[in-house]
């Protein structure tokens, strides 16, 4: 099933989004989990609906009851038609349809050996959580949207489809729908390699990363994007953004910044927070200002040891122990010895023992210098011992669950 299958994607963009979620089982343990066009290319039927009953709530962990709808308008019918239709729904807890509410339905065929295939042919592939529910205000935009997915087909994408996806994918990077645009750049990242955008649609875009009625974090995403795709210079954008940010997304956009921290423009905006900045933003610039061998982050986390409140000087000791230079370490000396603080010397011991500790440990040993070591058509040595030792307890625990496992029925 598409589900199963999604989940991996899903995984991945969670990476790229500096990790929103854990790899997953199921796609459908996570809200939000699928996009738009992943719901639209898995569906058999894509339409919009009422639902007009829900089911009862089952006892205990038994499976959900079957949900009746009324298909209002079809986008892709397979064999269904407008009028009444029956689907199993899936959820992520305790959620439920609403009796009445206008929501996108898409659903597969369920095999044919499946309980009560014949009186309850689909399933849902979205969850009970993810539905689009659609109200007079937004309607005509998610009712466009998902007219130009399905219109991409059902099935697995090949290479011929990136222009026409490609498309349609920038198009909904700028609607004014912010969850069309955020499933729009999720497919964007999804994508890998695959050009979806290139070097014409560079202005388009640039023009949505200068868009401040925008949100931010959507921005920060597809500013992330183009520069993984190379279609803009690395760091310089992310200026503007910092500058920006409205309050409430202010610390997020510091804290994706914290990537760019290696750029001299960057670093040096991040230190302007972090000496004017309000409380939680002069924080997350702290913060982001650690990454190893940045000597320009030195002196503003310097100055920023001896200011309050004490979870800013916390936060840049870790800072100036992570940089790791020589003037760092200097300044770690100084604040474990002479702090007014007792709390902040002992942080900064801490830090500073940290640091010892990184300094002294043996570098690892690179594969070419460990088979220089070893003559050739000699042992696997301690990796070969490992191994052996690793096999024999797999081998006794296959055992142990064989034996365990004879006469017991599934």
């Amino acid at each position: 099933m598409f589900r199963a299958r999604a989940s991996l994607f899903v995984s991945a963009a969670s990476l790229v989004f500096a990790a929103l979620v854990p790899a997953i089982a199921e796609a459908h343990i996570i809200p939000g989990g699928l996009t738009l066009h992943q719901m639209a290319r898995a569906a058999d039927v894509i339409a919009a609906a009422r639902i007009e009953r829900a089911g009862d709530e089952p006892r205990g962990a038994g499976p959900l009851p079957p949900v009746e709808a009324r298909i209002l308008e079809l986008f892709r019918e397979g064999d269904a038609k407008v009028g009444p239709i029956r689907f199993v729904p899936h959820r992520h807890a305790g959620e439920s349809y609403v009796v009445g509410e206008e929501i996108l339905l898409f659903l597969e065929r369920r095999r044919p050996d499946a309980k009560d295939a014949a009186a309850v042919p689909y399933e849902s592939v979205e969850a009970i959580a993810d539905r689009i529910v659609l109200v007079p205000a937004t309607r005509a935009t998610w009712i466009d949207a998902t007219r130009a997915y399905a219109a991409l087909g059902k099935g697995e994408r090949t290479g011929g489809d990136a222009a026409a996806l490609g498309r349609v994918t920038l198009s909904m990077l700028g609607s004014a729908e912010a969850r069309i645009a955020t499933f729009a750049l999720r497919d964007l990242t999804l994508a890998g390699a695959a050009p979806l955008i290139g070097e014409a649609d560079v202005p388009a875009l640039t023009a949505l990363l200068d868009d401040a009625a925008r949100p931010a974090t959507l921005r920060v995403g597809l500013l992330m994007e183009l520069e993984r795709r190379k279609l803009v210079p690395v760091g310089p954008r992310w200026i503007p953004l910092l500058r920006a940010a409205p309050p409430n997304d202010r610390v997020q956009v510091i804290r994706a910044a914290a990537a760019r921290a290696f750029v001299p423009a960057v670093t040096a905006e991040l230190g302007v927070i972090l000496e004017k900045g309000e409380r939680d933003a002069a924080i997350a610039a702290a913060r982001a200002l650690g990454s190893e061998g940045n000597a320009a982050a030195v002196e503003p986390l310097g100055r920023a040891v001896d200011r309050e409140p004490d979870e800013l000087r916390f936060a840049a000791l870790g800072s100036l122990r992570r940089v790791g230079s020589p003037a760092a370490r200097e300044i770690l000396a100084r604040v474990a010895k002479s702090h007014p603080d007792p709390e902040t010397r002992r942080v900064a011991t801490t830090e500073q023992n940290l640091l010892d500790a990184r300094a002294s440990a043996p570098p690892p040993a690179s594969a070419g210098t460990s088979q220089s070591r070893s003559p050739s058509g000699a042992g696997l040595g301690l990796k070969g011992i490992v191994l052996g030792i690793v096999a024999v307890v797999l081998a006794c625990y296959g055992l142990f669950f064989l034996r365990r496992g004879k006469g017991t029925s599934k």
